[in-house]
Protein backbone atom coordinates (compact mmCIF):
# COMPACT_ATOMS: atom_id res chain seq x y z
CA UNK A 1 0.00 0.00 0.00
CA UNK A 2 1.22 3.50 -0.82
CA UNK A 3 0.32 6.92 0.56
CA UNK A 4 -1.09 9.26 -2.08
CA UNK A 5 -2.27 12.85 -2.37
CA UNK A 6 -5.61 13.94 -3.79
CA UNK A 7 -5.31 13.52 -7.57
CA UNK A 8 -7.64 16.47 -8.17
CA UNK A 9 -5.99 19.26 -6.16
CA UNK A 10 -2.80 17.51 -4.93
CA UNK A 11 -3.59 18.31 -1.31
CA UNK A 12 -2.40 15.86 1.35
CA UNK A 13 -4.79 17.25 3.97
CA UNK A 14 -7.69 14.85 4.48
CA UNK A 15 -9.93 13.27 7.10
CA UNK A 16 -11.24 9.73 7.53
CA UNK A 17 -14.61 9.29 5.82
CA UNK A 18 -15.18 5.53 6.22
CA UNK A 19 -13.38 2.20 6.60
CA UNK A 20 -14.11 -1.01 4.70
CA UNK A 21 -12.25 -4.24 4.06
CA UNK A 22 -9.15 -2.97 5.84
CA UNK A 23 -9.01 0.19 3.68
CA UNK A 24 -9.41 3.86 4.59
CA UNK A 25 -11.63 6.07 2.46
CA UNK A 26 -10.63 9.67 3.13
CA UNK A 27 -12.14 13.04 2.18
CA UNK A 28 -9.88 15.73 0.77
CA UNK A 29 -10.05 18.79 3.03
CA UNK A 30 -9.45 21.07 0.05
CA UNK A 31 -11.76 19.86 -2.76
CA UNK A 32 -13.94 17.17 -1.16
CA UNK A 33 -12.84 14.22 -3.32
CA UNK A 34 -13.21 10.81 -1.66
CA UNK A 35 -10.26 8.49 -2.25
CA UNK A 36 -8.57 5.42 -0.81
CA UNK A 37 -5.44 6.29 1.17
CA UNK A 38 -3.17 4.44 1.45
CA UNK A 39 -4.03 2.55 -1.72
CA UNK A 40 -2.58 -0.47 -3.57
CA UNK A 41 0.38 0.22 -5.83
CA UNK A 42 -0.16 0.58 -9.58
CA UNK A 43 1.25 -2.92 -10.13
CA UNK A 44 -1.12 -4.40 -7.52
CA UNK A 45 -4.06 -2.63 -9.17
CA UNK A 46 -3.07 -3.91 -12.63
CA UNK A 47 -2.75 -7.46 -11.33
CA UNK A 48 -6.08 -7.21 -9.54
CA UNK A 49 -8.09 -6.08 -12.56
CA UNK A 50 -6.57 -8.76 -14.77
CA UNK A 51 -7.63 -11.62 -12.51
CA UNK A 52 -10.68 -9.92 -10.96
CA UNK A 53 -9.41 -10.18 -7.38
CA UNK A 54 -8.56 -7.25 -5.10
CA UNK A 55 -6.90 -7.84 -1.76
CA UNK A 56 -8.03 -6.19 1.46
CA UNK A 57 -8.82 -7.91 4.74
CA UNK A 58 -10.77 -10.19 2.43
CA UNK A 59 -10.21 -10.77 -1.27
CA UNK A 60 -12.85 -8.99 -3.33
CA UNK A 61 -13.89 -10.81 -6.52
CA UNK A 62 -14.95 -8.40 -9.26
CA UNK A 63 -15.34 -10.68 -12.30
CA UNK A 64 -19.11 -11.04 -12.01
CA UNK A 65 -21.18 -12.06 -15.01
CA UNK A 66 -23.21 -10.70 -17.93
CA UNK A 67 -26.15 -8.59 -16.65
CA UNK A 68 -29.23 -8.26 -18.87
CA UNK A 69 -30.51 -5.46 -16.62
CA UNK A 70 -27.68 -3.26 -17.89
CA UNK A 71 -28.59 -3.97 -21.52
CA UNK A 72 -32.22 -3.06 -20.85
CA UNK A 73 -31.23 0.20 -19.17
CA UNK A 74 -28.67 1.13 -21.82
CA UNK A 75 -31.34 0.47 -24.45
CA UNK A 76 -33.34 3.36 -22.99
CA UNK A 77 -30.50 5.65 -21.91
CA UNK A 78 -28.51 5.81 -25.17
CA UNK A 79 -31.39 7.15 -27.34
CA UNK A 80 -32.17 9.66 -24.62
CA UNK A 81 -28.60 10.98 -24.56
CA UNK A 82 -27.96 10.91 -28.32
CA UNK A 83 -31.39 11.21 -29.89
CA UNK A 84 -31.10 10.08 -33.54
CA UNK A 85 -27.42 10.98 -33.89
CA UNK A 86 -26.03 7.44 -33.65
CA UNK A 87 -28.65 6.09 -36.04
CA UNK A 88 -28.15 8.81 -38.65
CA UNK A 89 -24.41 8.59 -39.31
CA UNK A 90 -21.58 6.07 -39.36
CA UNK A 91 -19.23 6.19 -36.39
CA UNK A 92 -16.57 4.26 -34.50
CA UNK A 93 -16.85 3.52 -30.80
CA UNK A 94 -14.45 2.09 -28.23
CA UNK A 95 -15.81 0.94 -24.87
CA UNK A 96 -12.97 1.02 -22.32
CA UNK A 97 -13.35 -1.47 -19.48
CA UNK A 98 -16.24 -3.07 -21.36
CA UNK A 99 -16.71 -5.91 -18.87
CA UNK A 100 -18.88 -8.70 -20.25
CA UNK A 101 -19.94 -6.50 -23.17
CA UNK A 102 -23.36 -5.20 -22.13
CA UNK A 103 -22.89 -1.79 -23.79
CA UNK A 104 -21.44 -3.35 -26.95
CA UNK A 105 -24.43 -5.70 -27.15
CA UNK A 106 -26.77 -2.72 -26.78
CA UNK A 107 -25.01 -0.70 -29.49
CA UNK A 108 -25.20 -3.67 -31.85
CA UNK A 109 -28.90 -4.17 -31.12
CA UNK A 110 -29.82 -0.50 -31.48
CA UNK A 111 -27.59 0.61 -34.35
CA UNK A 112 -26.23 -2.47 -36.12
CA UNK A 113 -23.30 -1.77 -38.43
CA UNK A 114 -23.90 1.96 -38.21
CA UNK A 115 -21.79 2.05 -35.04
CA UNK A 116 -18.58 0.04 -35.38
CA UNK A 117 -18.14 -0.81 -31.71
CA UNK A 118 -15.30 -2.64 -30.03
CA UNK A 119 -14.13 -2.93 -26.45
CA UNK A 120 -11.02 -3.31 -24.34
CA UNK A 121 -11.06 -5.17 -21.05
CA UNK A 122 -8.15 -6.22 -18.79
CA UNK A 123 -10.00 -9.10 -17.08
CA UNK A 124 -9.32 -12.19 -19.18
CA UNK A 125 -12.43 -13.99 -17.89
CA UNK A 126 -14.62 -11.11 -19.06
CA UNK A 127 -12.87 -11.06 -22.44
CA UNK A 128 -13.67 -14.74 -22.98
CA UNK A 129 -17.30 -14.23 -21.93
CA UNK A 130 -17.76 -11.25 -24.28
CA UNK A 131 -16.19 -13.08 -27.22
CA UNK A 132 -18.58 -16.00 -26.71
CA UNK A 133 -21.34 -13.51 -27.47
CA UNK A 134 -19.65 -12.56 -30.72
CA UNK A 135 -18.44 -9.19 -29.45
CA UNK A 136 -15.20 -7.53 -30.58
CA UNK A 137 -13.27 -7.39 -27.30
CA UNK A 138 -9.53 -7.46 -26.67
CA UNK A 139 -6.96 -5.95 -24.34
CA UNK A 140 -4.20 -3.57 -25.39
CA UNK A 141 -2.32 -0.57 -24.07
CA UNK A 142 -4.44 2.46 -24.90
CA UNK A 143 -1.47 4.84 -24.65
CA UNK A 144 0.46 3.09 -27.45
CA UNK A 145 -2.64 2.29 -29.52
CA UNK A 146 -2.75 4.20 -32.80
CA UNK A 147 -6.35 3.96 -33.95
CA UNK A 148 -8.67 6.89 -33.21
CA UNK A 149 -12.40 6.81 -32.53
CA UNK A 150 -15.44 9.06 -32.75
CA UNK A 151 -16.60 8.05 -29.26
CA UNK A 152 -14.91 6.41 -26.29
CA UNK A 153 -17.03 5.29 -23.35
CA UNK A 154 -16.00 4.63 -19.76
CA UNK A 155 -18.92 3.13 -17.87
CA UNK A 156 -18.27 2.33 -14.23
CA UNK A 157 -14.55 2.73 -14.93
CA UNK A 158 -13.63 6.13 -13.47
CA UNK A 159 -13.75 5.08 -9.81
CA UNK A 160 -11.32 2.22 -10.50
CA UNK A 161 -8.59 4.45 -11.97
CA UNK A 162 -5.55 5.24 -9.81
CA UNK A 163 -4.73 8.36 -11.89
CA UNK A 164 -7.94 9.52 -13.63
CA UNK A 165 -6.54 12.85 -14.86
CA UNK A 166 -3.65 11.15 -16.67
CA UNK A 167 -5.94 8.45 -18.06
CA UNK A 168 -8.37 11.01 -19.47
CA UNK A 169 -5.46 12.65 -21.27
CA UNK A 170 -4.69 9.28 -22.91
CA UNK A 171 -8.35 8.85 -23.84
CA UNK A 172 -8.40 12.30 -25.47
CA UNK A 173 -5.41 11.35 -27.63
CA UNK A 174 -7.35 8.36 -29.00
CA UNK A 175 -10.27 10.52 -30.17
CA UNK A 176 -10.67 12.14 -33.57
CA UNK A 177 -10.86 15.97 -33.62
CA UNK A 178 -14.17 16.86 -32.03
CA UNK A 179 -14.58 13.32 -30.72
CA UNK A 180 -16.55 12.58 -27.59
CA UNK A 181 -16.46 10.57 -24.41
CA UNK A 182 -19.42 9.06 -22.57
CA UNK A 183 -18.62 8.59 -18.90
CA UNK A 184 -20.78 6.96 -16.23
CA UNK A 185 -19.87 7.18 -12.56
CA UNK A 186 -21.38 8.12 -9.22
CA UNK A 187 -22.08 11.66 -8.01
CA UNK A 188 -21.41 10.91 -4.35
CA UNK A 189 -18.45 12.93 -3.01
CA UNK A 190 -20.79 15.49 -1.46
CA UNK A 191 -22.84 12.92 0.46
CA UNK A 192 -22.38 12.45 4.21
CA UNK A 193 -21.00 9.01 5.13
CA UNK A 194 -24.34 7.65 6.37
CA UNK A 195 -26.02 8.46 3.03
CA UNK A 196 -23.34 7.09 0.69
CA UNK A 197 -24.32 3.91 -1.20
CA UNK A 198 -22.73 0.81 0.37
CA UNK A 199 -20.70 -1.28 0.03
CA UNK A 200 -17.88 0.90 -1.26
CA UNK A 201 -16.17 -2.22 -2.68
CA UNK A 202 -12.72 -1.14 -1.53
CA UNK A 203 -10.01 -1.42 -2.78
CA UNK A 204 -11.53 -2.21 -6.20
CA UNK A 205 -13.05 1.29 -6.17
CA UNK A 206 -10.33 3.85 -5.53
CA UNK A 207 -12.20 7.17 -5.54
CA UNK A 208 -15.65 8.74 -5.58
CA UNK A 209 -16.17 12.08 -7.27
CA UNK A 210 -18.91 14.65 -7.83
CA UNK A 211 -20.36 16.39 -10.87
CA UNK A 212 -18.52 19.58 -9.93
CA UNK A 213 -15.12 17.94 -9.47
CA UNK A 214 -15.36 15.81 -12.60
CA UNK A 215 -16.60 18.70 -14.76
CA UNK A 216 -13.59 20.73 -13.67
CA UNK A 217 -11.19 17.87 -14.39
CA UNK A 218 -12.68 17.32 -17.85
CA UNK A 219 -12.35 21.02 -18.64
CA UNK A 220 -8.70 21.05 -17.55
CA UNK A 221 -7.96 17.99 -19.72
CA UNK A 222 -9.53 19.65 -22.78
CA UNK A 223 -13.16 18.52 -22.88
CA UNK A 224 -16.37 20.54 -22.98
CA UNK A 225 -19.25 18.95 -21.09
CA UNK A 226 -22.30 18.58 -23.33
CA UNK A 227 -24.68 17.06 -20.80
CA UNK A 228 -24.87 15.51 -17.33
CA UNK A 229 -27.88 13.28 -16.82
CA UNK A 230 -29.24 11.01 -14.09
CA UNK A 231 -31.95 8.36 -14.47
CA UNK A 232 -33.41 7.57 -11.04
CA UNK A 233 -37.04 7.29 -12.19
CA UNK A 234 -36.11 5.12 -15.18
CA UNK A 235 -34.29 2.62 -12.99
CA UNK A 236 -37.07 2.50 -10.43
CA UNK A 237 -39.73 1.99 -13.11
CA UNK A 238 -37.64 -0.72 -14.72
CA UNK A 239 -37.21 -2.49 -11.38
CA UNK A 240 -40.92 -2.32 -10.61
CA UNK A 241 -41.80 -3.83 -13.99
CA UNK A 242 -39.06 -6.45 -14.20
CA UNK A 243 -38.24 -7.79 -10.74
CA UNK A 244 -41.64 -9.50 -10.19
CA UNK A 245 -41.18 -11.46 -13.43
CA UNK A 246 -37.73 -12.58 -12.34
CA UNK A 247 -39.09 -13.68 -8.95
CA UNK A 248 -41.62 -15.94 -10.69
CA UNK A 249 -38.83 -17.53 -12.73
CA UNK A 250 -37.14 -18.61 -9.49
CA UNK A 251 -39.92 -21.15 -8.98
CA UNK A 252 -40.38 -22.34 -12.55
CA UNK A 253 -38.54 -25.39 -13.93
CA UNK A 254 -36.11 -24.84 -16.80
CA UNK A 255 -36.17 -21.07 -16.31
CA UNK A 256 -33.12 -18.97 -15.50
CA UNK A 257 -33.84 -16.01 -13.25
CA UNK A 258 -31.70 -12.89 -13.05
CA UNK A 259 -33.41 -11.79 -9.84
CA UNK A 260 -30.36 -12.04 -7.58
CA UNK A 261 -28.04 -10.03 -9.82
CA UNK A 262 -30.73 -7.42 -10.49
CA UNK A 263 -31.55 -7.12 -6.81
CA UNK A 264 -27.88 -6.70 -5.90
CA UNK A 265 -27.42 -4.05 -8.60
CA UNK A 266 -30.43 -2.00 -7.52
CA UNK A 267 -29.92 -2.53 -3.80
CA UNK A 268 -26.73 -0.46 -3.92
CA UNK A 269 -28.91 2.64 -4.56
CA UNK A 270 -26.92 3.46 -7.69
CA UNK A 271 -30.13 4.82 -9.21
CA UNK A 272 -29.84 7.76 -6.78
CA UNK A 273 -26.32 8.79 -7.67
CA UNK A 274 -25.40 7.52 -11.14
CA UNK A 275 -24.52 10.28 -13.59
CA UNK A 276 -23.85 10.06 -17.31
CA UNK A 277 -21.52 12.73 -18.71
CA UNK A 278 -21.23 13.38 -22.43
CA UNK A 279 -18.24 15.58 -23.28
CA UNK A 280 -16.48 16.74 -26.46
CA UNK A 281 -12.81 17.40 -27.22
CA UNK A 282 -12.26 21.14 -27.65
CA UNK A 283 -8.46 21.46 -27.53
Amino acid sequence: MIDVACYNCRSTNNSLYAMENGCNLVKCASCGLLYVNPRPSDDEIDDGVKIGAHRGDETLNSTGHYMPIKVALYHKILPDIYGNELASQKSTWLDVGCGHGELLATLRKLYGDNVQASGIEPNRHKIDAARLRGLDVDYFDLASHRKKYDTISLLNVYSHLPNPCEFLQVVKQRLVPGGEILLETGDTANLPPDEHPRPFLLPDHLSFTSAEILSRILSEVGFKVISITKYPHLKLRFAAATLPKEVVKLFLPNKHSHFRSMYTYLKANKYRTDMWIRAKVVN
